[in-house]
């Protein structure tokens, strides 16, 4: 088995108790695009409760950072990361606490539709960014799978509306905005970024797939499962390998559905956008 094979090995055990596969596609995804390589210094921009930082640590020895303005998501982060090497700072995407040229690596997911200024994050990206450093970024995309959240999109199509916030907010729950492909592409390029990969993430899905990801993270979180069968879908406890038969046929089932998506282009209708960009060297 070579080093990629090891790394990919690694990064499906990390994925393992993930139940939402558009998270856990978006997971494996970015680290493949970001290479990570122990001489690296990357940073992980809102880095949430530190699920994608313990997916690259897992792959690499490299220097870790993550940055959030969630203090309740640094404090989960830092417990999750308690014996990872990875240096968890409070600060604003559009105004970091790090040195000009810092990170050869930064990446971003689902952060800038949360920000006011998108145009000003990215470009603070690009600064705390060295020159011919990568940029790997993603976003939901507003042509997003009907049976994703088919109450917004009919709302959409029928009244130019959707629900903002809330259990029925869907896809638009706490996001100002959602992109289109063409536009995000500008975005990035307008800062000077060299596009080098487009991808769009995730079009076959269940039915009303956000809606009862929502519903079953509720549930979770409040503790109403049997506990032996909420450790078995804790996406931060994949190293005890104790999932239960039924949770282990539920995943089967997924996974399955999700191989769909690995034949998607940049045409279909999908849950993210994803882009791979290069800080020029001017």
């Amino acid at each position: 088995m070579n080093k990629a094979q090891i790394k990919q090995q690694k990064l499906k055990r990390v994925t393992a108790n993930i139940g939402d596969m558009n998270l856990k596609r978006r997971i494996e995804t970015i680290v493949e695009k970001l290479e990570p390589k122990d001489s690296d210094r990357i940073l992980d921009c809102g880095c949430g409760d530190g699920l994608f930082l313990v997916a690259v640590s897992e792959t690499s020895n490299c220097q870790l950072y993550g940055v959030d303005v969630d203090k309740t998501n640094l404090r989960l982060a830092k417990r999750y990361l308690k014996e990872k090497p990875v240096k968890l700072v409070y600060g604003d995407a559009t105004k970091m606490p790090f040195k000009n040229e810092f990170f050869d690596k930064v990446y971003c997911s689902e952060v800038l539709e949360h920000i006011l200024d998108d145009r000003k994050a990215v470009s603070e990206i690009k600064r705390v960014l060295k020159k011919g450093g990568t940029l790997v970024v993603t976003v939901p995309n507003h042509n997003y799978p009907f049976w994703w959240d088919p109450i917004n999109k009919c709302l959409e199509i029928l009244f130019d509306t959707h629900i903002k916030k809330g259990f029925w907010a869907g896809i638009w729950n706490k996001h100002r905005r959602l992109y289109y492909l063409d536009e995000f592409t500008d975005l990035i390029k307008r800062e000077g970024f060299e596009i080098k990969e487009r991808m769009v993430l995730t079009h076959y899905c269940v039915p009303l797939n956000h809606i009862i990801l929502y519903g079953l993270r509720q549930i979770l979180t409040k503790g109403l499962l049997p506990q032996k069968f909420a450790r078995t879908a804790d996406k931060f406890r994949w190293q005890e390998n104790n999932q239960s038969a039924i949770v282990r046929s539920g995943y089967w089932l997924l996974n399955n559905l999700d191989k769909l998506n690995d034949k998607i282009t940049v045409d279909y209708s999908s849950v993210n956008i994803l882009i791979k960009a290069r800080k020029g060297e001017k």
